[in-house]
């Protein structure tokens, strides 16, 4: 499995953006990612991580309610059961996450439309290749895409 730091393999013509921060992320939650991704196959998988010290240690799958193979949507009352679980451990909400069934890595355009989080690091799943899945983070502010690098921590 492959979790590129960079945007290797990317479109250039998509590479019109700079990676201006960095996340760091527990390697068992980049392989549940995965596995949540390929158990959802066709369809996108959805889910939130969180953690302590700006250390994504927690993956925490959530319903797609649209059931669709390009587009995602959480269930309202499903996230507000699970922020107030994130608060009484004292968790932060750290990024949210998608998988691309069949497209690369990168934000589609309702993905950007649909950003409401500018804080937050978005992750996505590219099951493309079925045989390398691919993971790339990126934070989207005012329909501006920009790369995060992630650092794995065991």
């Amino acid at each position: 499995t492959k979790f590129p730091s960079k945007m290797d393999g990317a479109e250039p013509t998509r590479l019109a953006f700079l990676v201006t921060h960095i996340v760091q992320i527990k390697k068992n939650v980049l392989n549940q990612l995965i596995q949540h991704a390929q158990a959802q196959a066709p369809l996108e998988c959805c889910g939130l991580l969180s953690g302590q010290d700006e250390v994504i240690s927690d993956l925490h799958t959530m319903s797609n309610r649209v059931k669709s193979p390009v587009r995602f949507e959480m269930d309202p009352l499903e996230l507000l059961l699970l922020f107030k679980s994130l608060r009484a451990v004292g968790d932060t909400h750290l990024g949210i996450y998608h998988s691309h069934p069949s497209t690369e890595a990168y934000p589609s355009a309702t993905d950007i439309e649909e950003s409401f989080y500018p804080d937050c690091t978005y992750f996505i799943v590219s099951l493309k290749d079925p045989l390398s899945p691919q993971i790339r983070a990126f934070q989207i502010e005012d329909h501006k895409v920009r790369g995060v690098e992630m650092i794995e921590l065991e």
